[in-house]
């Protein structure tokens, strides 16, 4: 984790005082799964939720920030405390990395207190790496918490997901996400909140992130992009060459809410409520032309291709972009 601000997120409340009571009654599982949908702050939950359980003075609303664990913490170095992601430059947690984690667990806690491992995402270990986790769930040693952290939880094994207790993070009421958002984004950002939130699909990260990475503009020249190629003005290969030094999950992550609008309006007709609102003319005129049976699948084929980019490093990603806009100007 980059950042050393440790904070609670106003939506995670009641998650956060069902495990308090729990660890106060001394009933808190060894293992636990959080789970939901990307942008609802479960990385920063664990975080907190592990500052807590290391902190040497402790308080109902958290780690006191002061004591020396508390400091260790700040500065990403407390002995106790074992983060797992993927290594650089690679998207799969490997058997080395689970292995560390097994010595980590089989040792000494240095402060006396808690040991807390974090996976995250645990949907990223591969087939030996959560083999070698298997055993560790099965056999659990006192004073230690696993945290594993999925957008995906049926991703995880069967055998993983059997042995951990899974907490949902769910969506805050729409409200509650606005107030929040309001409070991290200036004023100029403001009028376009309604309309971001709902891209988001509520996850309120998710929502922030669209201004910080500024993908309105990013939505904006894709989706315009989509439109030109309808219209057979814009040659798909060299559109994919746009994107050739772009982050590609964010333009993924768009076109699969694009395929589900179209889906939509194909099911329910011109008038159900779209995810992309501003678009919904353009919309209702493009699925005007299309079969049902051509959007399911280039909605399937959208969501392959997130797979594939997901859980491959080396894949051809501009082959892949190719094939997208391709088959797009096809369908149309």
């Amino acid at each position: 984790m980059r950042s050393t601000e440790i904070a609670l997120l106003p939506w995670q409340t009641p998650i956060w005082q069902s495990l308090l009571q729990r660890q106060a009654r001394h009933c808190l599982p060894h293992a636990l799964v959080f789970s939901g949908v990307d942008g609802m702050g479960k990385k920063e939950f664990a975080r907190f939720f592990a500052s807590y359980l290391l902190c040497m003075t402790p308080t109902t609303m958290g780690p006191c920030g002061q004591c020396r664990s508390c400091h260790l913490q700040q500065a990403q170095s407390h002995p106790d405390l074992l983060w797992v992601e993927p290594e650089e430059n690679s998207q799969i947690i490997k058997i080395d990395q689970v292995r560390e984690v097994v010595d980590f667990v089989n040792g000494t806690a240095m402060l006396g207190g808690y040991r807390v491992i974090v996976i995250s995402p645990a949907s990223a270990m591969n087939m030996y790496a959560a083999n070698a986790l298997l055993k560790t769930l099965e056999e659990p040693t006192a004073n230690t918490l696993f945290m594993l952290i999925c957008n995906q939880s049926l991703r995880l094994p069967a055998t993983i997901s059997s042995r951990c207790q899974k907490i949902v993070f769910g969506k805050p009421p729409t409200e509650d996400a606005m107030i929040w958002l309001r409070s991290q984004l200036d004023d100029t950002q403001l009028p376009m909140l309604p309309l971001v939130l709902q891209l988001a699909e509520g996850a309120p990260l998710l929502a922030r992130d669209f201004f910080k990475d500024d993908r309105l503009a990013l939505r904006q020249e894709l989706y315009d992009g989509l439109v030109q190629l309808r219209l057979q003005k814009m040659d798909p290969v060299k559109f994919a060459a746009r994107w050739e030094d772009k982050t590609v999950l964010p333009l993924l992550n768009l076109l699969s809410v694009w395929s589900r609008d179209l889906l939509r309006v194909k099911l329910a007709g011109p008038h159900v409520e779209l995810i992309n609102s501003d678009y919904q003319a353009m919309i209702q005129q493009i699925v005007a032309q299309l079969t049902s049976e051509n959007v399911l699948s280039y909605g399937d084929f959208v969501q392959k291709a997130y797979a594939i980019i997901l859980n491959l490093l080396n894949v051809n990603r501009q082959l892949l972009l190719k094939e997208l806009f391709i088959r797009w100007v096809k369908l149309c």
